[in-house]
Formats: C-alpha cells, sequence, structure tokens
C-alpha cells in the first residue's frame, strides 16, 4: 500500500524540490525561505493570519467559538497540517514566531527569519515520517555533511506531474487544487528548478504571476525577493 503524502505545503514542497533524475536534492540557497513562505501560505490560507498593508498581522482563528485553545494572550492556536498524524514543525514554529512577537512584521521579515532551519526542520520531520533517508558524514573530521535520499518516489513523481499541469495552463487555477496552485507559485518564486525551471519561468511569466496573486501575500513577497536578488 502505497503511503500517503504528508498534507502540508512545507513538507510537500521539499520533497518537490528532489531531483528525481539524478535521485539527489538539487542545491538550492533559497529553499528555507521557500518553506517559510509555503508555512505562511499555510496559515494565511488558513485564516490564522491577514494581510495588514504589507505586514503578516494574527487573526483570532477561521472559527472563533470551534477552533483548538491554547494560543497565547487568549488566541487559539492552530493545528498544521503534516504528514503521518504529525504537524508540520515549520508551520508550528512559524505561528509560534509571530505569536510571541512585540510587533507585526512584513511577510518579507519572516521569510528570512531562522530560513536555514526551516530546511533541517522538514528533512528531519520527512526522515522521521520514512519519506526520505538521511545520511551523515564529516569532512575531514570537522566539517558536517548530509545527503539526502528519497523513499518514495513515485508518489512524489506524481506529486511533480500534477503540479507541472497546472504550471503549463493543462488545468485552470480555479480547476486545480489549491495546494497545486500554491506548490507552482511558491516553487516559481523560490527558484526551485526541479517543479519550475528556469525556461519555465521566461515562457509562462503572466501565468506564474497569476499563480503567485492566487497563493497570498506570502508568495508575493518571496517573489519580490527573487527579483530583488536578480536585479
Amino acid at each position: 500500500m502505497e503511503p500517503d503524502l504528508p498534507t502540508s505545503l512545507p513538507a510537500k514542497l521539499y520533497l518537490l524540490a528532489y531531483n528525481l533524475e539524478k535521485d539527489r536534492m538539487y542545491p538550492n540557497r533559497r529553499l528555507g525561505q521557500a518553506l517559510r513562505a509555503a508555512a505562511l501560505t499555510e496559515l494565511w490560507a488558513g485564516g490564522w493570519l491577514a494581510d495588514d498593508h504589507g505586514l503578516a498581522r494574527l487573526t483570532d482563528g477561521p472559527t472563533p467559538d470551534g477552533g483548538p485553545a491554547g494560543g497565547p494572550s487568549g488566541r487559539a492556536a492552530p493545528t498544521p497540517r503534516g504528514g503521518v498524524g504529525r504537524a508540520d514543525p515549520v508551520v508550528a514554529a512559524v505561528h509560534r514566531q509571530i505569536t510571541a512577537a512585540a510587533e507585526p512584521r512584513t511577510w518579507a521579515a519572516w521569510i528570512d527569519l531562522d530560513h536555514r532551519a526551516a530546511v533541517v526542520e522538514t528533512r528531519d520531520d520527512l526522515e522521521a515520517a520514512r519519506w526520505v533517508r538521511v545520511a551523515r558524514g564529516q569532512v575531514l573530521a570537522v566539517i558536517p555533511t548530509t545527503a539526502v535520499a528519497l523513499l518514495e518516489r513515485p508518489r512524489v513523481r506524481e506529486l511533480n506531474r500534477a503540479a507541472g499541469r497546472v504550471l503549463r495552463g493543462e488545468v485552470r487555477p480555479e480547476d486545480a487544487a489549491p495546494d497545486l496552485v500554491a506548490l507552482v507559485a511558491l516553487a516559481a518564486a523560490g527558484q526551485v528548478i526541479t517543479l519550475v525551471s528556469a525556461g519555465q519561468r521566461r515562457a509562462f511569466p503572466d501565468r506564474l504571476a497569476d499563480l503567485v496573486a492566487r497563493t497570498g501575500p506570502a508568495a508575493a513577497a518571496l517573489a519580490g525577493r527573487r527579483r530583488a536578488a536578480v536585479g
């Protein structure tokens, strides 16, 4: 029986960053920022965050009388979507950080915060869920190294193909699953070229801009950071 895919956006985006042809993780210095943007997108889409003139602002949750309790200052705390019955660690961490912040910050500021840790947290969570295997070692007995191997290639290839149909316009955004729209937008903005290559970004600029707009303020902020880096 094939395992169910993780349900959270950061976990699925990490899996899509795996190079299925070369059987290794594609190196991407912006992956952590893309994962943080995915976590922010999940919280925004779920009603836990709102955009306030470019600032990410907490809400009281999507269901004030039915939502889970326990958040600081009387706010409800979300149960982030995850895989194999566990909450996604990056989504949970982002919500905790925003809740504890003294004042609202921009989406870009939250994308940048602890973005390297987001890669490790997602990787280790997927390792615990047996989606990847991580070989750990050291170079010259000093520098730590890791090598990630994907364990469930068919399911990830299936997800990649489904997202690719949205990317190429074979499925209209309004007819696609919201997660597929978000994954394509975040991959394009975060340079996850295993899903959206540089050539595809050049070939479908208007379509990708529409997908980013549909995905929300975190994706737009991530795309803005990519443009600033290129410029």
